[in-house]
């Protein structure tokens, strides 16, 4: 996982998109040294966004809306960022398939956690305490 610092990426998401475009591969934007948002693929969002509701049984909350919103989409290279209307969370596309998005570092942690306890769900208790052993052991995400 890259991690680049946000005062360096606000204008040209352009090169990081790319990245994970090309790679699969999250990019964590930091601020101050501390997770600030995640740009992951789109896939990746749309299955955590899958399991998560099996756990929750109900729509994942969303971000409040944001008083001011950026005016349009804007081109980054050969990608269009979409802001949605909380003004953190970003959308980009590449013609008319979406390929990464941006997501507030907290919130995705806690969508995949609760995408965790979705797919527990669909397992026997013992699969289920065996990958809960092995989550346990897994380093916090930003020191893999």
């Amino acid at each position: 996982m890259r991690s680049v610092e946000l005062r360096d990426t606000v204008e040209d998401f352009g090169h990081l998109v790319a990245h994970v475009d090309q790679t699969g591969e999250r990019v964590v934007l930091t601020q101050d040294g501390q997770p600030h948002s995640v740009l992951l693929p789109a896939a990746e969002l749309a299955e955590l966004g899958h399991w998560a509701q099996r756990f929750l049984g109900a729509p994942i909350p969303l971000p409040d809306a944001a008083g001011e919103r950026p005016l349009g989409p804007a081109r980054h290279g050969p990608y269009v960022r979409y802001v949605h209307v909380d003004g953190e969370r970003m959308t980009f596309t590449r013609g008319r398939a979406v390929v990464a998005e941006l997501r507030p570092a907290g919130w995705l942690s806690w969508l995949e956690q609760q995408a965790t306890f979705g797919r527990q769900e669909y397992m026997d208790p013992e699969q289920a305490a065996a990958f809960a052993e092995f989550l346990a052991r897994q380093p916090p995400v930003g020191e893999q």
